[in-house]
């Protein structure tokens, strides 16, 4: 049975890597076009491109698109006490992905409503039916293992930022992590990201 994940470990007990490395990463998104329905391609490129978790891309409306600022604005369900379900970060977003939303889910549409699209769910299939499709995704694209999932694409988006240098500050509030101490694991990834990070050194 596979190893369930540790949030605050990059790798396995027997060094199996909970994230996709860069050319992983690539594959992922160009095996995208296997899923048929538009809102599961969309749905898969909210964490790619965010790291959010799951249960955050479901709950996220068409009010949740600040088409202005070209933004996520998701709110972060692992707080605790009295900030439990009031915390909410700002992600931003690639403006071509922001126009595929827009063209997917019809937001300016569901904007212009009373409501502003707050009861327009962008997914409203269970977590179940997404965590499938992802997984068809990674199958499509021949990665396999613990990796294989949303949570890996989370935890990539982690490593791919910590690589490309961007602060850890920024690493924290995009995540939605509580401390620094767990952004920090994404700091310390090894393997092909280390080579990335080694070439700096060496020139």
């Amino acid at each position: 049975m596979p190893e369930p994940f540790n949030g605050m470990n990059l790798f396995t007990l027997l060094g199996e890597r909970k994230y996709l490395s860069g050319p992983e990463r690539s594959r992922f998104y160009d095996s995208l076009d296997v899923l048929e329905n538009p809102k599961d391609r969309t749905f898969c490129k909210m964490i790619y491109w965010t790291g959010c978790r799951p249960s955050e891309a479901l709950a996220m409306s068409a009010l949740s698109i600040d088409l202005s600022e070209i933004m996520a604005i998701i709110r972060s369900l692992k707080k605790h006490g009295k900030m439990k379900g009031r915390h909410f970060r700002c992600v931003p977003l690639r403006s071509d992905f922001v126009d595929e939303l827009d063209e997917v889910h019809h937001l300016r549409e569901a904007q212009a409503q009373p409501d502003h699209g707050a009861g327009t769910r962008l997914w409203t299939d269970s977590r179940t039916t997404y965590w499938r499709r992802c997984k068809a995704v990674m199958n499509a694209a021949g990665i396999q293992g613990v990796r294989a999932s949303a949570r890996g694409l989370r935890h990539t988006l982690g490593v791919h930022a910590a690589v490309n240098e961007i602060p850890e500050s920024k690493i924290q509030v995009y995540l939605g992590h509580e401390s620094l101490e767990t952004t920090a694991i994404y700091l310390t990834a090894i393997g092909p990201e280390d080579r990335v990070i080694a070439e700096r050194m060496w020139h």
